[in-house]
């Protein structure tokens, strides 16, 4: 029996778990479109019917993450290094970046205006794939200070209020949210230390604080995978255990899933067992990844006192993170080998 999972193309079941690995990383190596960037998908209430499709900076950045330690094994490198030069190319002449790029951007056609820029994919593109010029992120280090709140919190937007463009704010127009924190924590750890020292004092404060939890409120996977990054940077923060929780159908596996490699990566969690993550790897990989397609990761939302609900999902991501584990899960044991 064959089943087909992309216009045009089949695959008989897999016979193992090496397998449904050399599959999704063939997936996430034609999902990338030619300039670099993966498009996520979109809907106007948190169920994955109907999607629509955009591109923007944020999925290529922490598509990126994911896959950076393990692009060998999964014979991604090329795929990564044409995703960074993507991003690098959206730093504006301000050293700023905006969600859906630069104005003269594929992204930015037909939305009918053109989205200020954010802290959250500045502090992201910076990271991950900055530019050659230091005076550009000496720019965008002094913007991000302006739009630093009294309790040492990074707001999202950085333009004045009567600026924002393309932008539908809710209840607080703009947020110190927590996942923004958390990017910016690691951005900051590289360059400025002990700002990004600072921040991490004001974030683990604050943590289950309702004003921070605006765009991850019921999609906590981010927030969950960047705790062993921010460990790395050195600010060990624990999120309380109601936030590590959604009331979204079907996210519960995506949520387990981050929790497991958090543990796999040396969380200050036990270590779980080859058999635990080898049921859950099955469990998403079975006919042929049915889990990821129907019911992908759900990355973020607007703010949810938003005029219009937006909800972001991606398939490619969760392609992403099961490599990710796979990968991970089968260090523990033997060589990893991708065939």
């Amino acid at each position: 029996m064959l089943i087909c999972i992309v216009e045009n193309s089949c695959t008989a079941p897999f016979k193992n778990l090496t397998d449904a690995a050399s599959r999704a990383a063939a997936i996430v190596a034609s999902s990338q479109q030619g300039p670099g960037y993966w498009l996520t998908s979109y809907t106007g209430s948190p169920r994955f019917k109907q999607p629509a499709r955009e591109m923007n900076t944020y999925l290529t950045a922490v598509m990126i993450d994911v896959l950076g330690p393990i692009s060998g094994q999964a014979r991604l490198g090329d795929n990564l290094d044409r995703a960074r030069k993507h991003l690098t190319g959206q730093i504006e002449d301000t050293g700023l970046v905006r969600y859906h790029g630069k104005p003269e951007g594929p992204a930015s056609h037909g939305l009918g205006c053109v989205i200020s820029p954010d802290a959250d994919d500045t502090a992201l593109v910076w990271r991950i794939a900055p530019a050659a010029d230091p005076q550009l992120m000496e720019k965008a280090l002094a913007t991000l200070a302006e739009y630093r709140s009294s309790d040492q919190l990074y707001l999202t937007w950085l333009a004045p209020r009567d600026s924002f463009q393309c932008i539908d704010p809710g209840k607080d127009p703009d947020p110190a949210d927590v996942a923004i924190q958390m990017h910016i924590l690691m951005f900051l750890a590289q360059v400025r230390p002990a700002n990004g020292w600072l921040l991490c004092k004001a974030l683990d404060k604050a943590i289950d604080d309702d004003r921070i939890w605006v765009y991850y409120k019921i999609a906590p996977l981010i927030p969950i995978l960047r705790l062993v990054d921010l460990k790395a940077a050195g600010c060990s923060i624990s999120l309380p255990p109601a936030r590590l929780k959604s009331n979204v159908a079907g996210q519960d596996i995506w949520n387990r899933a981050g929790l497991l490699l958090s543990r796999l990566l040396g969380s200050n969690s036990a270590v779980p067992s080859s058999t635990e993550t080898n049921e859950l790897l099955q469990k998403l990989a079975q006919d042929d990844f049915a889990a990821i397609r129907q019911n992908p990761p759900l990355l973020y939302h607007n703010d949810l006192t938003a005029s219009t609900p937006r909800f972001y999902w991606s398939a490619d991501f969760g392609y992403a993170l099961w490599l990710r584990l796979y990968f991970a899960n089968l260090r523990l044991n033997q060589p990893p080998i991708l065939q």
